[in-house]
């Protein structure tokens, strides 16, 4: 046999690699959960290098999306492959080890994180279609005559003159009017009414006010203000507001006093503050203009980050880039509105308001707020893979605990033993030394599909383990048509040399024939097989390729070198 030490020296540098490939498997399995999940979050690329457990195994969430084709043409024919693309992009950003998509008929996609922890935050990236806006804020005139509007639509009653109309007809009695009410507001929210107790909270002369004010209106009294000048809305108000802006009649008389363009916005978070106490929460309530300046398409890059000056210095951001089209406009855009708010605005909320205070160019911008390190990322990974082509809603959501996996996990690993205890018992008591032999390929078999799945972060699933022990039986079948072979060239007086030779070579076509329609059915599988079946498939085909190598390679070159020189063969 030529060349003895060249393949002694592939099929060490096989097992080594194999080695190799696993070690960073071992060392994230034989770690504490809390540890895996410290890797998860910290250094989630380090998952690409290991072999991962699917759903079926780890637990992890499977969603069902179904897409909203009634605001689409009807020639937008790849709107599903859109939505994949960006669906894909997100969920990439989210560090989920070896996520599933599959497209289902023309509507829907089929979504497997397996090991997410954060549900929540899985279905808020997934889902949300992200139109980002960047709108101009009205000015506080502006403001305060929209709210008279609506006042006066709400109530019935003539519409108030705003304080800025007031001054130019010269109606002082109106102006003061209003700008008694807008204080009373400042006062309520502040607190400022010199009449509190011990306690700092408002005394009783502050709930005479307070009842006064509430009289003044239906919707105005649910107006206050932080600052002087910002409108805010009580939480608990936060409905009712919105149900008085939603009115038909309140959207008829704004646009009949020619305000039509504008929309009241609410801020995304709620405020602390007001003289009720500590507790309430407040929401912040805009006036922009209904047409943006700009749209989220002209994003480049999104990053979350921490922000290390300001008001906000410590808190998460968002830091933005835009692309060359948007960086020229931003740059129109802040020249012409210098002291004027340019509002942040993501699916019709307001994430901030920052006023421009000079001409910004370079296209960069940042979004800041009260928001968590976790959402933030989930913000920036929105604003990175872009909106949806159209709405999409889940229509169905199953979630896998992990005890429910750990005893997949058990069960597979006791059936493996059994069957592997199995096969080894037969081959030694059969084929005696020579299926030592066939149980060293069996095992380097094993080893080098578990590598090569750890190497292409395949996921091992249940069906994948079942896929496994399938392999331990088909792994020495290869080895058991070559023996037999072998056997019947002895038994015609064939020499050890010649027997081995002999009996590989006859079995050659036969071991290819069954293993390669094996691999076709398995190719099959993998291109028309949903997310388990595409497991078995992986596994299926890796096996049996594996197989071939340690079958008609290793241990033929083990029989050769063992028993050369000898005049019987244990087999």
């Amino acid at each position: 046999m030529k060349n003895v030490g060249l393949r002694f020296g592939v099929v060490a540098a096989v097992f080594a690699l194999t080695v190799y490939l696993l070690i960073p498997s071992f060392q994230f399995y034989s770690k504490s959960e809390a540890e895996q999940e410290a890797i998860r979050t910290d250094d989630p690329k380090s998952l690409k290098r290991i072999l991962n457990l699917g759903l079926d195994l780890q637990g992890g969430m499977r969603l069902v999306l179904e897409i909203d084709r009634s605001k689409l043409p009807d020639n937008d024919k790849d709107v599903i492959d859109r939505a994949y693309a960006i669906i894909e992009n997100r969920i990439n950003q989210l560090g989920v080890a070896e996520p599933t998509l599959q497209k289902q008929g023309n509507n829907r996609i089929i979504v497997e994180l397996p090991g997410i922890k954060d549900e929540t935050v899985a279905k808020e990236v997934i889902g949300k279609t992200a139109q980002l806006e960047f709108k101009l804020v009205r000015s506080d005139a502006d403001r305060e005559r929209a709210l008279s509007i609506i006042e006066g639509a709400v109530t019935g009653k003539e519409t108030p003159v705003d304080s800025a109309a007031a001054a130019a007809k010269g109606d002082k009695a109106g102006a003061d009017k209003e700008k008694a009410d807008k204080e009373l507001a400042d006062k309520l929210f502040s607190g400022e009414d010199g009449d509190k107790d011990s306690s700092g909270k408002a005394g009783k002369g502050d709930d005479t006010d307070a009842d006064a004010f509430e009289a003044a209106g239906s919707f105005r009294s649910l107006i206050e203000y932080m600052g002087g000048d910002m409108p805010v809305v009580k939480t608990e108000n936060e409905r009712k507001v919105k149900e008085y802006l939603a009115r038909d009649d309140v959207r008829r008389a704004l646009e009949r006093a020619g305000m039509g363009g504008s929309d009241f916005l609410w801020g995304n978070e709620a405020v602390q503050g007001g003289n009720k106490g500590a507790s309430a929460g407040y929401k912040y309530l805009y006036y922009v203009k209904s047409v943006p300046e700009m749209k989220g398409d002209v994003i480049k890059n999104a990053m979350q980050a921490i922000d290390q000056g300001g008001m906000s210095s410590g808190k998460a951001k968002v830091d933005m880039e835009m692309n060359s089209a948007g960086a020229r406009r931003f740059t129109a855009v802040t020249g012409a509105n210098i002291n004027k708010q340019l509002a942040i605005v993501l699916d019709s909320t307001v994430y901030s308001a920052p006023r421009i205070v000079s001409r910004i160019s370079g296209g960069r911008a940042e979004i800041t707020g009260s928001f968590s390190i976790e959402e933030a990322k989930a913000l920036a990974i929105i604003l990175r893979a872009g909106a949806l082509p159209a709405p999409v809603s889940i229509v169905e959501e199953r979630t896998v605990g992990p005890s429910l996996g750990q005893d997949a996990i058990h069960k597979g690993l006791l059936a493996g033993l059994i069957g592997t205890a199995l096969v080894i018992v037969f081959m030694l008591v059969y084929y005696k030394a020579s299926g030592l032999i066939a149980l060293f390929a069996l095992l380097l078999n094993m080893l080098i599909v578990l590598a090569t799945m750890a190497a292409f972060s395949a996921v091992l699933t249940l069906p994948g383990i079942a896929g496994l022990i399938l392999l331990i039986g088909m792994g020495v079948d290869a080895n058991v048509l070559i023996f037999e072979r072998v056997r019947e060239e002895m038994s015609q007086g064939r020499t050890v040399r010649g027997a081995i030779d002999l009996g590989y070579s006859n079995a050659l076509s036969a071991i290819l024939d069954s293993n390669i329609t094996t691999i076709i059915t398995g190719l099959i599988l993998l291109w028309k097989g949903t997310g388990p079946i595409r497991g078995f498939a992986v596994t299926l085909i890796i096996g049996i390729t594996a197989s071939l190598f340690t079958a008609l390679f290793v241990s033929k070159l083990l029989m050769s070198s063992l028993f050369n020189k000898q005049s019987k063969l244990s087999i």
